[in-house]
């Protein structure tokens, strides 16, 4: 009995190292080549393992792409941080919150993220998750606008939709995308968007 299961644990085992080197291929080689233009026996080659091994631990390609996006969407970074900003009652250490957490987020799905933003138009259902991932993160990043507003720490003059557009531009994935291509550290980059997002935001 013991001995079958610890066969069995290590067979578990084997399986989820199989089924994240699978993944980690698809991420490399969809960041690399795109979505539509990498097959699954590629995939299949970057992982060392059968194709069959690819649809029996993951799936096809559709399966993949679901995944690597619930991957760079459900992070626990993500709620971790969010919880940090509702507990806070200053803004200027809201934005700080935000620049730190939106940072460490995108720094861990910077590929899976990648593949979204550079794949959302090449297939349908590309574009569907990379459309569903954009919104999610869009309305964390209007929850967070909607907080500082209730600490009366936003300009009177911003209407709520114009505040949500600022922590939009400042935070979204195009800011993040914008500010490593200068090469700037993710450190740096999450100070002098945080700043920049109190002076447009901040009474």
């Amino acid at each position: 009995m013991t001995t079958r299961k610890y066969a069995s644990a290590v067979r578990d085992r084997q399986a989820r190292q199989t089924r994240q080197e699978i993944i980690g291929a698809a991420s490399r080689l969809f960041a690399e080549r795109g979505y539509a233009q990498t097959s699954v026996a590629e995939i299949a080659a970057a992982a060392g393992v059968a194709v069959n091994t690819v649809y029996s631990s993951v799936g096809g390609k559709p399966d993949l792409i679901r995944v690597i996006v619930e991957l760079s969407t459900t992070d626990h970074n993500i709620s971790n941080s969010l919880d940090r900003i509702a507990d806070s009652t200053d803004p200027r250490e809201v934005l700080a919150l935000l620049g730190r957490g939106t940072a460490e987020v995108n720094r861990r799905q910077w590929e899976g993220l990648n593949i979204l933003l550079d794949n959302q138009f090449a297939d349908p259902l590309a574009d569907e998750l990379a459309a569903q991932a954009l919104d999610m993160y869009r309305k964390r990043l209007h929850a967070v606008a909607d907080h500082l507003r209730s600490l009366d720490g936003v300009n009177p003059e911003l209407s709520r939709p114009a505040a949500a557009e600022i922590v939009e531009f400042y935070f979204g994935p195009a800011a993040w995308r914008s500010v490593r291509a200068l090469g700037w550290g993710w450190e740096r980059a999450a100070r002098w968007l945080a700043d920049q997002a109190a002076h447009a935001l901040l009474t």
